[in-house]
């Protein structure tokens, strides 16, 4: 009915959920390579485009662009929800409440457009250096 299609804003919530799950992956990705990339494991080694030298020590790599990644993920995630509390409260047809949802979608969509870029970056720059572990490992093993 007419109602019911001038209310429709469920394209709004798919894609704030859509931004918020992607994000949600990126988030733990980037988390996981932040653990691996501390001295304590070693298994990778971040470009020095995405990450920044300490100022108490200069041979360390400080990930900013994986933990901007992952804090990103957190205030897409708020949009999503922030706008599936407007809609909850809503009667039926148009609200002023409504226009909420644009900013939200803006927003998110320029935040996963940018975190994408990052992480894709971040990615193919990235050196694997498991391989000399396991390399290490078994040459131990053997000899």
């Amino acid at each position: 009915n007419s109602v019911d299609a001038t209310t429709e804003r469920d394209f709004i919530a798919e894609i704030l959920f859509w931004c918020s799950l992607c994000l949600i992956h990126l988030s733990k990705i980037s988390e996981d390579l932040i653990i691996y990339c501390t001295k304590e494991f070693g298994f990778v080694t971040l470009s020095d485009a995405y990450s920044t030298g300490s100022s108490l020590m200069p041979q360390k790599k400080n990930p900013d662009s994986l933990e901007l990644i992952r804090s990103k993920a957190g205030r897409v995630f708020g949009r999503c929800s922030g706008f599936l509390m407007t809609l909850k409260g809503l009667p039926s047809a148009y609200n002023k409440d409504l226009q909420e949802g644009k900013e939200g979608v803006f927003e998110s969509i320029d935040t996963i457009t940018e975190v994408l870029l990052v992480a894709t970056g971040v990615i193919s720059t990235l050196q694997v250096i498991l391989f000399i572990y396991l390399f290490i490992y078994f040459i131990k093993i053997i000899y």
